[in-house]
């Protein structure tokens, strides 16, 4: 049996008061964040996050991006510390960055995402195949990048061909992706055009003619959900909350997946007063 535990979207978040810092995309985010965002991205739950992990004894840990808001340095570091903290039991910690994490050009061309995560993903624009505690696959798979004013993710032709090829080699059986984007619309989701996946339809395609059962997670929608591919049956997918959201319709959580044998649990968590298990009714 292998215990799952999905985060995603923490967005650890400091208004940046430094103009120089904000000739760029920054600008826009820094505004939102200053207006909005710290409202209800409440990060001092990260300790009571901590002390819950510690306890639900978990062989891995997943983190599915966006673990800053306008990819700073301090915000880098604050993320850093926090995963490392949720790491130091020795539990094996596998990421992938989000669009937030590549918020600005500035922020990709000093490579700040592996200046603070190279050590658990060298190379965040390349797929990678890894196994999960039991032998299970995991694929990771790059879906951010930078942009200008939109939140769109993008995997190219190239990049889908090569994770093809890892999904080949890998054992037969079931199989975890992890992404930052999602394939499958669902209306509790409230993406639209500006936010979504370019090339999502060729890697939907490519996932779902593979034939083996696949558990998709992802995150940068903010809510919870899940549910099953209507065209390609082995296709799977589950998108975790925010972890430290506190809005009406996006409560903060995150997600706890138990995998035995060809047995899959999903199990999302909420904060209410508290964690708290939530009903899943895919």
């Amino acid at each position: 049996m292998t215990r799952i535990i999905h985060i995603t979207d923490l967005h650890f978040w400091r208004i940046v008061h430094n103009p120089l810092l904000l000739l760029n995309k920054r600008f826009l985010g820094n505004l939102n964040l200053a207006l909005r965002r710290q409202y209800y991205v409440c990060q001092d739950r990260a300790k009571s996050f901590v002390d819950l992990f510690s306890s639900l004894n978990a062989d891995v840990l997943l983190v599915g991006g966006d673990m800053t808001t306008t990819a700073t340095e301090s915000e880098y570091e604050m993320a850093a510390a926090f995963i490392n903290t949720l790491g130091q039991s020795g539990i094996s910690v596998y990421m992938t960055p989000g669009n937030h994490d590549f918020y600005t050009f500035e922020a990709v061309r000093h490579k700040r995402f592996q200046k603070y995560f190279g050590e658990r993903m060298e190379h965040p624009a390349t797929p990678r195949l890894a196994y999960l505690p039991g032998g299970m696959p995991l694929l990771i798979l790059p879906t951010a990048q930078p942009n200008l004013l939109s939140s769109r993710g993008h995997i190219t032709t190239q990049q889908i061909l090569a994770a093809r090829k890892l999904i080949d080699e890998a054992p037969d059986g079931h199989m975890v992706v992890l992404a930052h984007y999602p394939l499958l619309s669902n209306p509790a989701h409230h993406s639209n055009c500006m936010r979504s996946l370019d090339n999502a339809a060729p890697l939907r395609r490519m996932l779902g003619d593979v034939g083996r059962p696949l558990l998709y997670l992802a995150g940068h929608v903010h809510v919870f959900s899940h549910d099953c591919d209507p065209r390609f049956p082995n296709l799977e997918q589950v998108t975790s909350s925010a972890l430290f959201y506190d809005k009406q319709h996006c409560p903060g959580g995150f997600t706890e997946i138990i995998i035995d044998k060809d047995a899959v649990m999903i199990q999302p968590w909420r904060f209410e007063n508290g964690w708290k298990k939530q009903e899943n009714n895919p």
